[in-house]
């Protein structure tokens, strides 16, 4: 297993919504103690903002090695077993040319979200993009849509095929006249 199931996903995220709320709320009470001239208040404030920091990236780092140390596990073993009774292809890699960079990652929704990175989350948003009847990005999940990654505290729609993702990122790299070449490498 290299990925947390979707229910442990979900807490994560609520658990990231409600850090990012409570260094929101910090930040207003530090503004009001500031324009009141309680800098006492205002250090505390900033010191507690900072530990809340610590406590994210601390959350974010063994999630990354959760998911670092089970890719190393499963390096070595294939993808997708072989069935016998199986009748489609062998997947296909997506490797995405933009702005001097070369992006290739395991799966074509991987290399999505990295070029949607390289592109700008926030420039990428102001697009307004859709993808199979779902909003490309956006601040808050949807509803029971489960093919969605939080990155930055966006969340991102990666429910992508090879005609999809290329037709998007090509519209994007218009938009932003940024350059884009999408090729793929069958297995």
């Amino acid at each position: 297993m290299n990925r947390l199931p979707e229910s442990v996903n979900l807490q994560f995220n609520q658990l990231f919504a409600a850090i990012g709320q409570a260094g929101d709320d910090l930040k207003m009470a530090t503004a009001e103690a500031s324009i009141a001239g309680d800098f006492a208040l205002v250090s505390a404030n900033i010191e507690h903002y900072k530990q809340l920091q610590a406590l994210e990236m601390e959350i974010k780092n063994c999630l990354n090695n959760f998911g670092n140390s089970s890719s190393l596990q499963t390096a070595d073993k294939p993808f997708h077993k072989r069935s016998r009774r199986r009748s489609r292809k062998a997947g296909t890699r997506m490797r995405v040319r933009i702005a001097g960079r070369v992006i290739e990652q395991g799966t074509i929704a991987e290399t999505f979200v990295e070029t949607l990175k390289v592109f700008g989350l926030d420039k990428v948003a102001k697009l307004n993009k859709v993808v199979t009847s779902i909003p490309l990005m956006g601040r808050q999940p949807t509803n029971g849509y489960q093919a969605q990654r939080q990155v930055n505290g966006w969340y991102i729609t990666t429910h992508v095929n090879k005609i999809t993702a290329t037709t998007v990122l090509e519209e994007i790299g218009q938009a932003l006249n940024m350059p884009v070449k999408v090729e793929f490498a069958d297995w």
